[in-house]
């Protein structure tokens, strides 16, 4: 067996690569990438959340948080606003219009993981989310 694919950093990453890749053409009608996409779903399930929070949450660093909230703001995707409970940070919420975003590509990102999964069986894919998670939230 060669080393490279032997390595889970390796296999991991052209997997999500093979995602990505599928995704981001869905998403180009809509000028955001699959990043930017699940800042969105960040802060549709998490309104009000301040940059610092979505950051943490999705190990995102502030600058480049800065930069996907100045992008999602310009294409009228969220507002910022000023938080009540400290005037020197924003609080985020999603549009009406990031919504629809959100919702028209939803189905569409599901086909395509289904898709780059398909060789798995459907417990194997459960199998796979479990694992997944388990070692995310114990990073």
């Amino acid at each position: 067996m060669d080393k490279w694919n032997q390595s889970y950093g390796f296999l991991l990453g052209k997997v999500l690569q093979q995602m990505e890749d599928k995704f981001a053409e869905g998403l180009l009608p809509f000028h955001i990438n699959a990043r930017q996409y699940g800042v969105l779903l960040f802060i549709q399930g998490n309104p009000y959340s301040s940059q610092k929070d979505i950051s943490d949450n999705l190990q995102i660093d502030r600058t480049t948080m800065v930069s996907h909230m100045d992008h999602l703001e310009s294409l009228g995707f969220v507002e910022r606003t000023k938080n009540p409970n400290d005037r020197r940070s924003y609080s985020l919420v999603i549009t009406d219009k990031g919504n629809e975003v959100l919702d028209s590509r939803w189905d569409f990102l599901k086909q395509v993981e289904l898709d780059v999964l398909a060789p798995l069986t459907q417990q194997e894919k459960h199998l796979l989310k479990d694992f997944l998670v388990k070692v995310w939230k114990t990073l």
